[in-house]
């Protein structure tokens, strides 16, 4: 049966922000990028006696294994979806969701990448910078290199990630990133 704060600590490390729903639907507890998301939301809480979340979205997050998170304080600008899954958790049974901030891009680091597909330094940098968004245009222009010099980079990428294209490309790493160590460790 595995502890609860070991569990939401786990959770952290990994960079998922983690909420824990009991059966009698409320909110038991959460990790620290939780924390940090819904204190975004309402300043003024006092988790987990103040419930963040609406009761409707409770019941959604109870019976769905995906949806949309719905805060009694929302803020206008953020995009937040939940991943659920059932678990026993100190002998009672939870509703564990992971909450997902759309607004947030995941952050794909370059050494993370030279080591896991064996590519340079700077087809590393490459690959992340495409995995945020940039345009070849733009990289060139920023590193004073030719688009040509990044399509031949791009090119051994694809090689030797297995992929064929950019969104190929992109969607594998954020797979492959989706766990990586935060930047920001929390402690």
């Amino acid at each position: 049966m595995p502890d609860k704060y070991a569990l939401l600590n786990v959770l952290d490390k990994v960079g998922s922000a983690a909420v824990l729903i009991n059966c009698r639907a409320r909110t038991t507890d959460c990790n620290q990028l939780a924390k940090r998301i819904l204190s975004n939301h309402a300043a003024d809480m006092a988790f987990p006696d103040a419930e963040p979340f609406t009761g409707r979205m409770i019941n959604s997050a109870l019976t769905e294994p995906f949806g949309t998170v719905e805060l009694e304080r929302p803020r206008n600008d953020q995009r937040l979806v939940f991943q659920a899954m059932d678990i026993t958790a100190m002998g009672e049974a939870h509703r564990l969701l992971i909450l997902i901030d759309l607004a947030v891009r995941a952050q794909v680091c370059a050494p993370v990448l030279e080591k896991i597909f064996g590519l340079t330094a700077a087809e590393g940098r490459l690959a992340a910078e495409i995995s945020r968004g940039l345009p070849l245009a733009t990289i060139a222009q920023s590193r004073k290199v030719s688009i040509a010099t990044l399509r031949s980079q791009l090119a051994s990428i694809f090689a030797k990630t297995g992929t064929s294209r950019q969104p190929e490309l992109v969607a594998l790493l954020a797979r492959v990133c989706q766990f990586s160590p935060t930047l920001d460790p929390v402690t």
